[in-house]
């Protein structure tokens, strides 16, 4: 099969596009034709070899995300009788999806919606899986809530918007122009913040709150805006949930103000196992959606990895066979 993989860590210049081996599956694993997949930081890490991210093999396959057709079941899934031949999936694959085949474990891939493109389809897995566990599941964001997601403009940050309007929220936003921002609106945003304009986007934020802060804080960026998200947390209900760092892994906390201000900080990782079953469902009422920047050739891999790596898009970044 064709697939895009790298041959070392390191820059763009290690893509190599060419044939590799179909995966063999397990028994609770299926074989899926892979019609597009998404593009994700994560895949950047592992091209880089950053954030502790290692390669798996010689010809490592990067790739989570996968909307396609199943070609194949394995015996577990035969017998569950969950999954045949033909039907319209997406998912969060066991990696490798840079590829015109890709395995899955069967308890992360849903039947997709008939009226969905698989392009809309492959922005959805993992982002919604980040923000749905770091926002609903960890935070338990609740009715009436103001919420501020950061970066706007990125994957997560478009399905963050959507989940806490979702829920009933006031959201405000962030991102480093107004053309995201028009976008994020566009999506459900009700404030917008341009943090290139305002570094200190916190001083924003209590001023759309009347000076008592947010209730809950998406925050996938690390180090750069930790201080700022701490600042701009309400007394007594502020939660800050973080499930990123590429901006950098360490910054400082002011203890005593943890305690006197009565704020929570939440770590989030992302079980899409235990999540997507309800993400889905808001997927298929059209509350939530896919939000596709780009469609690059699979052989464009190192393109789309240098746009993500610009900023220079909003949404997610798909590759196709």
């Amino acid at each position: 099969m064709k697939a895009t993989y790298i041959a070392a860590q390191g820059g763009t210049d290690q893509f190599v596009y060419g044939e590799i081996p179909e995966p063999a599956i397990a028994p609770d694993e299926i074989l899926v034709r892979v019609r597009a997949c998404g593009v994700n930081r994560l895949d950047v890490f592992g091209r880089e070899g950053s954030h502790g991210v290692r390669m798996q093999s010689p010809q490592h396959v990067l790739g989570l995300d996968l909307a396609g057709e199943v070609e194949d079941v394995g015996s577990y899934v035969a017998h569950t009788k969950r999954f045949k031949k033909g039907d319209r999936v997406l998912g969060v694959g066991s990696g490798g999806t840079y590829a015109e085949y890709a395995r899955a474990p069967m308890d992360r891939v849903h039947l997709m919606p008939d009226w969905m493109s698989f392009e809309e389809a492959a922005a959805i897995p993992t982002v919604y899986a980040a923000a749905w566990r770091a926002i609903v599941v960890r935070a338990r964001i609740t009715f009436g809530e103001d919420a501020l997601v950061m970066a706007a403009g990125s994957g997560v940050g478009t399905a963050a918007i959507q989940i806490a309007k979702y829920a009933g929220c006031r959201v405000l936003t962030t991102a480093s122009s107004d053309a995201k921002l028009e976008k994020a609106r566009a999506l459900g945003a009700d404030i917008g913040i341009n943090y290139k304009e305002h570094p200190e986007f916190s001083k924003q934020v209590l001023e759309h709150t009347g000076g008592a802060g947010v209730d809950l804080i998406y925050e996938h960026i690390g180090q750069s805006v930790f201080d700022q998200c701490y600042r701009s947390l309400k007394r007594g209900t502020g939660r800050l949930v973080t499930n990123g760092v590429t901006s950098g892994h360490l910054t400082q906390l002011h203890l005593g103000q943890l305690w006197t201000r009565e704020v929570s900080l939440i770590g989030s990782t992302m079980h899409p196992e235990l999540d997507l079953p309800a993400i889905m469902k808001g997927v298929a009422r059209k509350a939530l959606r896919g939000v596709v920047d780009r469609v690059f050739p699979l052989k464009d891999a190192a393109e789309a990895h240098r746009v993500l790596e610009s900023n220079d898009f909003f949404g997610k970044l798909v590759l196709v066979p």
